[in-house]
């Protein structure tokens, strides 16, 4: 598995690199029976070359699908947080009904089970094995494949893995960490991440036991603990994840190599250049990858490793005809015998993928054949690519490796020219690709003029030479819904309400209604308001000392460089050089803190030390933390749990939302980095006290 950007990171320099390792199942997959090999990614829409981007980084140049995990339901389970579950959906539903499920991992289950969300590792049987029995049944066919995998799984013989999250071939076993500081900063749960994933010293609290068992989820009384074998980070500088990983690949910095950036803040692509060269042992993202790649390859020939049979499970996507294969918002589940399961319409998509390792590094140094002969797309529309790989194949030069695979096609070795690939294939940075794009738009709705929108930038074509002069704005494109035609600042939906483009939803409008029969159970047919939820921080708090209960909040920090940097020199002298919290007065009086003292704060989920900060400006009734602090600086043995006084993390856990599960009804269908479960985390108390003596515990 490979984690890239983390929840809080949203600064997407380094995109391009994620190609590189999505099918480096040798290394990122589960054991070899379960298959493995999957990603996450989050985030919102991004105003970036997207089209080139997500063909390069997913693989999709030279095959698909990929699988992309949304990480929010992945470690939910990979940390057993689910075993630990507060919430009774009885409590939260319409008071007209009852909760399908009372336990919300439940619902996870069901949406992995009818195609809404992807769950990977998807089966208790790697892919290998499933087409393995599949032959010896006598089905040879694709279409008879899906048709006895469908059976399977409804006679109860094939299961799906996060049925039973911890069996151990259901386990994550070895995990990419690239451009995040996953551990300490990004990991809602700090502790569960500890004891579950990694199996090292943490500082759980309380009983970690849900009082509702689920229904679809198989309980074992002894969970899995320490489930990764192999923990590897990339990263240049020694943050929370580093120092708990089992390799670190020391990368370079922004000033030390070639790379696009742009964000969800503005319209423009800028460059990373490498304005020095990597020191020591450092190497570019792309260069480790592409070593990583020539590892596998190189392996895989000395063990004559055969091509691997992988079968993918997809989840129904937004734009696409699944989004409309369950009308009505009806929820009908194959397993309690409600309908039939039908790969794509029931249940996931199931495609047959055939993973060839010996020649994954020839095919990672090139563009794949896939663009030059199919073309790209979004929306539901494709337009054809054979100018622009033509042109990619002159611009930045092919393989001439007359034993490679890739002979002739142009060449990724380097990141400058994954750049450039990107850029020439993207609507947002390339005039005549918008203009085709548009074109295609208009057939497909009948709408006219839609090309005027993109018109006027038809011969710009962004390199990156012109964003190394000046950082240049993108253009219209079909894949968002704003528009920037004449220098106009972008502004979503505009295409939509000016151009009267359908709005991507069931009714090609506006839609503030939901009928959904998730949304009804929910009572949130319409937006509503619902109170925060609150539940108590211990069964038994800790007492014999002034303690005060109060609302935990995690804004984001102050005194760091983004979500990056919390420990340079200079974030460390600009306010207290540590780990902070920030109290009222009046809260801080009742328990007898002073500005400056050390404090606990502590619930089931977990222990924290810090300084406290106290305040004016709070009200009562809260406690705030700025995230990204991370545990190894200035932060003493907590003398409740025994060990270093954990993160900003550490008193919160993942809460999930049946209604960010539903799939296969229109907009609301998963589209990966657009729509899924998120990170809720907030409804939180904690019980905060004085700290009496303050420990310097050595790790």
């Amino acid at each position: 598995m490979i984690i890239m950007g983390g929840g809080i990171n949203h600064w997407y320099h380094a995109d391009i690199i994620y190609r590189t390792v999505l099918n480096l199942l040798l290394f990122t997959g589960c054991e070899g029976k379960n298959g493995g090999g999957w990603a996450h990614y989050v985030g919102q829409e991004k105003l970036r070359p997207a089209e080139g981007w997500a063909a390069i980084m997913s693989g999709g140049d030279w095959q698909k699908p990929p699988r992309l995990q949304n990480s929010t339901s992945f470690f939910y389970f990979a940390t057993d947080q689910w075993r630990s579950e507060e919430i009774d959906n009885d409590e939260l539903v319409s008071p007209l009904v009852k909760a399908r499920y009372r336990h919300p991992g439940d619902y996870n289950v069901l949406a992995a089970r009818l195609g809404w969300l992807p769950s990977y590792p998807t089966f208790n049987q790697g892919g290998q094995a499933i087409r393995d029995a599949a032959k010896a049944a006598g089905c040879a066919d694709v279409d008879a494949l899906k048709k006895y995998v469908a059976q399977q799984l409804k006679d109860k013989k094939l299961q799906f893995a996060v049925e039973d999250p911890d069996a151990p071939e259901n386990f994550p076993r070895n995990l990419f960490v690239w451009r995040a500081n996953l551990i300490t900063s990004s990991s809602k749960g700090h502790e569960y991440f500890l004891k579950y994933l990694l199996g090292t010293k943490n500082g759980l609290f309380d009983e970690e036991e849900c009082e509702e068992k689920p229904e679809e989820i198989k309980w074992r009384n002894e969970p899995g603990i320490g489930k990764l074998d192999l923990l590897i980070d990339l990263d240049f500088r020694m943050a929370g994840t580093a120092l708990y990983s089992d390799i670190v690949l020391p990368t370079a910095t922004w000033y030390e190599k070639d790379d696009l950036s742009s964000t969800d803040m503005h319209p423009f692509v800028h460059p990373f250049q490498a304005a020095v060269d990597c020191s020591w042992e450092v190497k570019s993202d792309w260069d480790i990858f592409m070593r990583l790649g020539e590892a596998v390859s190189k392996l895989a020939k000395e063990i004559d490793m055969q091509p691997y049979e992988d079968l993918v499970a997809m989840p129904i996507q937004h734009d696409t005809e699944g989004e409309t294969s369950q009308p009505q918002g009806k929820i009908r589940d194959w397993s309690r015998g409600e309908c039939e399961p039908i790969p794509g319409k029931t249940m996931p998509q199931l495609i047959p993928v055939t993973r060839d390792y010996q020649t994954l590094s020839q095919r990672q140094r090139a563009l794949g054949p896939n663009i030059r002969d199919n073309g790209l797309g979004t929306k539901g529309c494709s337009w054809p690519m054979t100018k622009e790989y033509a042109y990619l194949q002159e611009k930045i030069g092919v393989v001439e490796d007359d034993n490679s695979i890739a002979k002739g096609m142009p060449s990724l070795l380097t990141a400058r020219n994954a750049c450039e690939a990107v850029l020439a294939l993207s609507t947002t940075t390339n005039g005549a690709v918008a203009v085709r794009a548009w074109e295609k738009m208009e057939g497909a709705t009948g709408l006219t003029g839609l090309t005027e929108l993109a018109k006027d930038r038809e011969a710009d074509q962004i390199t990156f030479d012109k964003i190394v002069a000046q950082p240049q704005p993108t253009i219209t494109s079909p894949t968002f819904t704003g528009s920037s035609q004449g220098g106009r600042r972008y502004s979503p939906f505009t295409t939509s309400i000016e151009q009267l483009l359908p709005f991507r939803t069931n009714t090609g409008r506006q839609q503030y209604y939901l009928d959904h029969e998730m949304m009804a159970e929910w009572g949130e047919q319409l937006a509503t308001f619902k109170p925060i939820l609150s539940y108590a921080p211990l069964k038994q708090p800790v007492g014999g000392q002034p303690e005060i209960t109060l609302k935990y909040l995690t804004p984001h920090n102050k005194w760091s460089t983004h979500s990056m940097y919390f420990d340079s020199q200079q974030m460390l002298t600009l306010f207290r050089g540590g780990q902070t919290v920030w109290l009222s007065e009046e809260d801080a009086q009742a328990i007898g803190v002073k500005d400056n003292d050390w404090v606990e704060l502590y619930n089931k989920n977990g222990v924290v030390t810090s300084r406290a900060v106290v305040s004016p400006r709070l009200p009562r009734g809260i406690v705030y933390m700025h995230h990204a602090q991370d545990r190894h600086i200035n932060v003493p043995g907590s003398p409740l749990s025994k060990t270093r006084g954990g993160t900003h993390n550490t008193p919160t856990r993942i809460h999930m939302k049946p209604t960010h599960m539903i799939g296969g009804y229109g907009q609301l269908s998963y589209g990966f980095n657009y729509y899924g479960p998120t990170g809720n985390q907030r409804d939180q108390l904690v019980v905060v006290r004085k700290m009496k003596e303050v420990d310097w515990l050595e790790d």
